[in-house]
C-alpha cells in the first residue's frame, strides 16, 4: 500500500520540472549541477508493483536516483561517454529504459505508458550529448536539421514504424486529410470544380434574362430581342448540363480512386499492426471500418464537398447581387439566417453524438455476423440458432432505435428551417407587392430578385441537409484514420539486419511476458536450441508454451529479456526476412478460399506446379489430392472447411515444406486427428523436420519420443529440460505427466 501512495504523490509531481526532494538528491551527488530539464520516472519495479526510480540528465551525467532502495534513497551516476549506449525496448503495458556501459548492462528500468513521451525525450538527448550536438536540437524531442526520420512539418522525429508524422496526422482534421489523398488525382479534381463552379455561375444568368423578357420584351413590345433572349437562355440551360456532367462524371471518378486508396492503406496498415491489436478488435468492427465507412466517404466526397463549398459560394455571390439591386429586400431575405445558423449549430452537435454512437452499434452488429458465420457448424451443433437470431436482431434493433433518433432529429430541423426562409419569402412579396401594384417597382426587377432568393434560399436549405452527410463523413472517417493512426507495437527497425541465410540457432535470456501487462505468462525463461536441433515443449495446459512459439515468431516482444537468432536480438532482424525463415504447423490449420495448388504456395507464391507436387509428395497429401475431381486445382471452401481435419493438416505440412524455412515450428500438429492419419502426417513430419531446427509442441507426450531435448514448462517457468530418457529418471513433473498419459492411454484401450 505504501508503494502505492508514493507512486500517486510522485505523479501529482511530475511536471514541467523534476520534484524538490529529487533535485536536491541528484544535487548532492554532483555536487554542483545546472538546471534539470530532461527527466522521467520510472514507475513499476521489476516485481510488477509500483515504484519509484527517476532518472535525470546533466550536462555529462546520468543520474538514477532510487527512491525505494533498501537503505533509503540512493543516487546511481552514469557519465555520459562513447561507451555508454541507451535504448527503449517497447513491451505490452510497459517498456524498459536501458542502460549499457561498455556492453555491460548498467540499469534496466521499466516505466508505464503514461511515462512513455519523458523517456522517450530524455533518450534523444542524452544520445545527442554523446554525440556532442547542440542541446537546441534535442529539446523537448527535437532533432538536428538534415536527420531522415524528421517531420518537416513539427522537426520532430518520425517514429520507426511510420511512415509520416502520427504527431501531426492526429492534429489534421478530417478533410484535409481526404484531401491529402486526392493529390494523385489532381486533373480529375480540377476539371471536377471546374464544371462545378462555372455551373454556379451559369446558375447567376437565368433571372437577369427573364427580367430583360419581361420589361424590354413583354412589356415594352420589342419583339426583335424575344428570340436572341430565348436562344442565350437555351445556350445558357445546355452549358450548364455539359459543366454539371463534367462534374459529376470526374469527381464521382476521383472519389472512387480516393476510397480504393484509402481502403488499401488502412487494410495494408491493418497488416503491420501485431496480434494484440486484433485481440482487442472485433473482426466485425474491422470489417465495417473498411467497407461500410469508406463508402461512405466516396458519397461525400463525391457530392458533399462540392456542394458546400458551392452552396456557400452561391449564398455570398446572390447575396452580394440582392445588396446591389434592392437593400432594402435584402435585409429582408437574409433576416431568418441568424436564427437557422443557431438551429444548425445545435442540430450539428445532436447528429454528431447520434452518428457516433450508430457506428458503434453497427459495428457490434456486424461482429455478431462475423462470428456466426464461420461458427455455423457450432450453432447447429449445439441448436443455438434461436439464441443466436435473437442476439442479432437486438444488435439490429438498437442500430434502427438510434436511426429513429437520428430521423427524428434531421427531419425535424428541416421543416423549422425552411418554415424560417418561407417567412422571409413572406416578407418579400408583403414589402414588394403593393409597390409593384402602386407602379413604383418594376415587375420584371421583382421576378429576377424573387428568383435569385429562391436560389439563395436553396443553397441554405442544402446545406441543412448537408449535415447529415457531413457528420456522417466526418465519423467515418474518423473512424477509418483511427486504424491508420494506430502506431504497430512489432516493427522493423530502420538499422535491422536482413540475411538470406542462416543457421537456426534459438537462444532464451531471461525471457518473461505478459499479455495484459500484469499477469507474467512467462517467467524468466532461459534455454538454447542448436542448429538443426529437434526441441519438445510439454507441460500442463497454460504454462506457456503456445507463447513462447508466438515470441519466436515475433508476433509479441517479450517484455524482458532477450531471444536470440543466430546470436542477434529478434528486435534487430528485419522483420520480413526473419519470417520467411520461419514455418508454421498450427494445430488448427488455415486454409484460405482458393485452389489446393494455391493453399500449398501461400508462402511462396513464385513456386512451380514440379515445386508443389514435390512438397505434397513429402507431406503424404499428394495421394489424396488426386483423388479429388479437379486434383490440384479443386477449391477448398472458406476456411478449409471442405477436407478433412488430417488433410487440412497435411496441406500445412505442405506449405510449410514448399517455403523451405530453416526454423520449424510446430503447434500441435497431430493432437485432433484418428491413429492412421497420425502416422501419416508423424511421416510427413520426420521428413519435414530434417535438417531444420525444430520448436515442436505436444499433449500426446509419446510423439515427443525422437526430439533431442524436452523443455518442460509450467505456469510461465522452465521447471526442467533434458532428453526423454534424463527427465524419465529425475521422476519430476515429465515424469508424472508420462505416467498418467500412460495410464489413461491403458485405460481407453480396454
Amino acid at each position: 500500500m505504501e508503494s502505492k501512495r508514493t507512486h500517486s504523490s510522485s505523479e501529482a509531481e511530475l511536471g514541467t520540472s523534476l520534484p524538490n526532494h529529487v533535485a536536491l538528491l541528484v544535487a548532492d551527488a554532483l555536487e554542483n549541477v545546472g538546471p534539470l530539464r530532461h527527466f522521467a520516472l520510472a514507475d513499476i519495479h521489476a516485481s510488477g508493483t509500483f515504484g519509484e526510480i527517476w532518472v535525470a540528465l546533466s550536462e555529462k551525467t546520468l543520474a538514477v536516483v532510487n527512491l525505494n532502495g533498501p537503505d533509503g534513497p540512493a543516487v546511481r551516476l552514469v557519465p555520459l561517454g562513447d561507451d555508454v549506449e541507451m535504448e527503449i525496448v517497447l513491451g505490452v503495458g510497459s517498456s524498459r529504459f536501458r542502460i549499457v556501459n561498455a556492453g555491460k548492462l548498467e540499469e534496466e528500468l521499466r516505466f508505464s505508458t503514461r511515462q512513455a513521451k519523458r523517456f522517450s525525450k530524455l533518450l534523444h538527448a542524452a544520445q545527442a550529448r554523446i554525440k556532442g550536438e547542440e542541446e537546441a536540437s534535442v529539446e523537448e524531442g527535437i532533432v538536428k536539421e538534415g536527420d531522415d526520420r524528421l517531420c518537416e512539418k513539427c522537426h520532430r522525429l518520425i517514429p520507426d514504424w511510420a511512415d509520416s508524422c502520427p504527431r501531426c496526422l492526429h492534429k489534421r482534421q478530417i478533410l484535409w486529410r481526404l484531401l491529402a489523398f486526392a493529390k494523385p488525382y489532381k486533373r480529375f479534381m480540377a476539371l471536377g470544380w471546374i464544371g462545378a463552379f462555372v455551373s454556379a455561375l451559369l446558375m447567376l444568368v437565368p433571372p437577369r434574362l427573364t427580367r430583360l423578357l419581361i420589361d424590354d420584351v413583354l412589356k415594352e413590345g420589342k419583339g426583335e430581342l424575344l428570340w436572341k433572349l430565348i436562344g442565350i437562355l437555351a445556350a445558357t440551360y445546355a452549358l450548364r448540363l455539359f459543366f454539371n456532367f463534367l462534374r459529376l462524371n470526374q469527381l464521382a471518378r476521383m472519389s472512387e480512386f480516393i476510397t480504393h486508396d484509402l481502403r488499401r492503406e488502412a487494410f495494408s496498415h491493418l497488416q503491420k499492426l501485431s496480434l494484440s491489436y486484433y485481440s482487442k478488435k472485433p473482426t466485425g468492427q474491422l470489417i465495417s471500418r473498411i467497407t461500410h465507412d469508406t463508402d461512405r466517404l466516396w458519397d461525400f466526397i463525391t457530392f458533399g464537398m462540392v456542394e458546400v463549398v458551392i452552396s456557400i459560394f452561391q449564398i455570398v455571390a446572390i447575396g452580394l447581387i440582392l445588396f446591389m439591386e434592392e437593400p432594402v429586400l435584402a435585409l429582408l431575405t437574409v433576416a431568418p439566417v441568424p436564427i437557422g445558423l443557431i438551429l444548425s449549430y445545435f442540430h450539428v452537435k445532436r447528429m454528431r453524438s447520434v452518428l457516433t454512437r450508430i457506428w458503434a452499434h453497427w459495428s457490434e452488429m456486424t461482429s455478431v455476423l462475423s462470428d456466426v458465420i464461420p461458427g455455423v457448424r457450432v450453432v447447429k451443433a449445439f441448436k443455438q440458432e434461436d439464441r443466436e437470431i435473437g442476439k442479432f436482431t437486438h444488435k439490429s434493433q438498437v442500430v434502427v432505435d438510434d436511426a429513429e433518433v437520428l430521423h427524428k432529429e434531421w427531419t425535424s430541423y428541416w421543416p423549422r428551417l425552411t418554415f424560417l426562409l418561407n417567412l422571409g419569402t413572406l416578407a418579400i412579396w408583403a414589402y414588394a407587392g403593393p409597390k409593384i401594384l402602386g407602379g413604383t417597382f418594376s415587375l420584371g426587377t421583382f421576378v429576377m430578385f424573387l428568383g435569385y432568393v429562391w436560389m439563395f434560399y436553396g443553397p441554405i436549405e442544402h446545406l441543412g441537409m448537408m449535415n447529415r452527410m457531413f457528420q456522417r463523413a466526418i465519423t467515418s472517417g474518423h473512424r477509418v484514420f483511427s486504424i491508420l493512426d494506430t502506431p504497430p507495437t512489432i516493427y522493423t527497425k530502420p538499422t535491422s539486419q536482413k540475411r538470406k541465410t542462416l543457421k537456426g540457432t534459438i537462444g532464451f535470456q531471461g525471457v518473461s511476458f505478459s499479455y495484459d501487462g500484469v499477469k507474467r505468462v512467462l517467467q524468466d525463461v532461459t534455454f538454447s536450441v542448436g542448429a538443426g536441433e529437434v526441441v519438445g515443449l510439454a507441460g500442463p495446459s497454460g504454462g506457456g508454451k503456445t507463447t513462447t512459439v508466438n515470441l519466436i515468431c515475433r508476433f509479441y516482444d517479450p517484455v524482458d529479456g532477450r531471444i536470440l537468432i543466430d546470436g542477434v536480438d529478434l528486435r534487430d532482424w528485419d522483420l520480413h526476412e526473419l519470417r520467411s525463415h520461419i514455418g508454421v504447423v498450427l494445430q488448427e490449420p488455415y486454409l484460405f478460399r482458393g485452389s489446393v495448388a494455391e493453399n500449398i504456395a501461400y508462402g511462396n507464391p513464385d513456386a512451380t506446379v514440379e515445386e508443389i507436387i514435390e512438397a505434397a509428395r513429402v507431406a503424404n497429401a499428394h495421394d489424396f489430392i488426386v483423388g479429388f475431381p479437379d486434383g490440384y486445382d479443386t477449391l477448398v471452401g472458406e476456411r478449409g472447411q471442405t477436407v478433412s481435419g488430417g488433410e487440412r493438416q497435411r496441406l500445412s505440412i505442405a506449405r510449410a515444406l514448399l517455403n523451405n524455412p530453416k526454423i520449424l515450428i510446430l503447434d500441435e500438429a497431430t493432437s485432433s486427428v484418428d491413429s492412421k492419419t497420425e502416422m501419416k502426417i508423424q511421416e510427413a513430419i520426420d521428413r519435414l523436420v530434417e535438417g531444420r531446427t525444430t520448436i515442436a509442441i505436444a499433449h500426446r507426450l509419446s510423439t515427443l519420443r525422437k526430439a533431442n531435448r524436452l523443455v518442460i514448462l509450467d505456469k510461465g517457468k522452465l521447471v526442467e529440460q533434458g532428453s526423454h530418457e534424463e527427465l524419465m529418471k529425475k521422476d519430476g513433473m515429465y515424469a508424472g505427466l508420462h505416467k498418467t498419459q500412460t495410464e489413461l492411454n491403458a485405460l481407453f484401450a480396454i
